[in-house]
């Protein structure tokens, strides 16, 4: 039997739709068949470059469109949960953006929404659905270094290619430092971001959730301002967290995160985002998004597999290179296209999205640990963050 088309409605066109947009070009189980934004001009430009015939600059009524099957929400932070519930009540499927939402309360809202009213929910945490992470994955799960026990995360620059993709993006991206809109208090870039590392943390432990959380708070100390990407208007921030810690539910795990680039005036050789996961018999180092100068007998490589007494083992996953970035590891856009795919499967055969709302909420709450962390000087459980806790509540002075 012929499963019937997906139809999918996007909403906000900012940075991450377009790479959205071509993993549903590129599936044939569905079409992007109506946009949405407040800046109808762009809409309009967007729906005809890729063929999409309908154009909406209210979400509600594009809601009330009885052809579209799923929505698609690349919006700003702040939007994302709420509008998640109406596309649930409205009976449409959901691919949300992360981070997806700014409390647990706020994440649960919209899990509930879907769950009552039948619907699928994908949270587009990207780092789960690359390529190299999920080899890793792969390898790990096969027992290639053992159990599992420690993960080291390293964060350097991520450069921009001078003759990446030009992506249009908004005129005014200020929501993304906004402590608010953001959801991040004062420390906006890595509740952005940290959500990212954490949602790796477990994948790569074999989903062996985070428990308690250690973050280094730094201050800038008077050192000139930095800037970052060009498609951001992150600056070198007063209070920065350059480093994190964390333990597992079972206390024999623990990860570290470490952060040296250009916006807190650190260097590291090593660009983007990569990870060392080390086993009993082995380890294996994985570049991620961004992530360049993984080396293994002066050759670049993307993932490295050491084994204890046998050969070590090296992996490329050449996509086309980065979008964006100076990588060969694709973030933009075949990670996303990746997601987006896995999406539209779970809807295809009825399945549970391996990364799914209550998902989403978790990296939130392990995020917000982190700032009760480097606000208080102390670990945090992740459990004791509460339902409404919000970073811009715990950094309001």
């Amino acid at each position: 039997m012929v499963q019937p088309r997906l139809n999918v409605g996007m909403v906000g066109l900012g940075l991450a739709a377009r790479a959205h947009a071509e993993g549903y070009a590129g599936d044939p189980r569905a079409e992007l068949v109506a946009v949405c934004d407040v800046d109808e001009e762009r809409a309009q430009r967007f729906a005809a470059e890729r063929g999409v015939s309908k154009v909406y600059t209210s979400y509600e009524e594009m809601l009330g469109d009885p052809v579209i099957d799923a929505v698609d929400i690349a919006t700003p932070t702040f939007l994302h949960s709420t509008m998640t519930v109406q596309a649930a009540r409205a009976g449409k499927h959901v691919h949300c953006e992360k981070p997806f939402c700014r409390s647990v309360s706020e994440g649960m809202e919209a899990v509930t929404a879907a769950r009552e009213n039948g619907v699928k929910l994908v949270v587009g945490e990207t780092y789960v659905f690359i390529t190299s992470h999920m080899k890793a994955r792969e390898l790990i799960e096969a027992g290639e270094i053992g159990q599992p026990l420690q993960i080291r995360q390293r964060h350097g620059a991520w450069m921009e290619r001078q003759d990446g993709i030009a992506y249009s993006i908004p005129p005014d991206r200020n929501w993304r430092i906004d402590p608010v809109r953001s959801g991040g208090g004062k420390y906006a870039w890595i509740y952005d971001h940290a959500v990212h590392f954490f949602a790796t943390a477990e994948y790569l432990m074999l989903d062996l959730p985070v428990d308690e959380v250690y973050a280094v708070a730094s201050v800038a100390g008077g050192q000139s301002k930095g800037t970052g990407a060009a498609h951001d208007p992150y600056t070198t921030a007063e209070v920065d967290i350059p480093i994190i810690t964390w333990r597992y539910d079972d206390p024999a795990h623990q990860g570290v995160w470490m952060r040296a680039e250009r916006l807190n005036g650190k260097y590291d050789f090593m660009r983007g985002f990569s990870t060392i996961v080390i086993g009993d018999k082995g380890m294996i180092e994985v570049l991620g998004e961004g992530g360049d100068n993984l080396l293994w007998q002066g050759e670049q490589q993307h993932l490295v597999l050491h084994r204890e007494g046998r050969d070590t083992l090296c992996f490329r996953f050449d996509e086309g290179g980065d979008d964006i970035w100076q990588s060969d590891i694709c973030y933009y856009s075949q990670g996303h296209v990746n997601q987006v795919h896995h999406f539209i499967d779970c809807i295809a055969t009825d399945t549970e999205p391996r990364y799914g709302g209550e998902d989403g909420v978790h990296a939130v709450q392990c995020t917000l640990a982190a700032i009760q962390s480097a606000q208080s000087g102390r670990p945090v459980r992740v459990d004791e963050v509460q339902p409404y806790d919000t970073a811009y509540d715990l950094c309001s002075p």
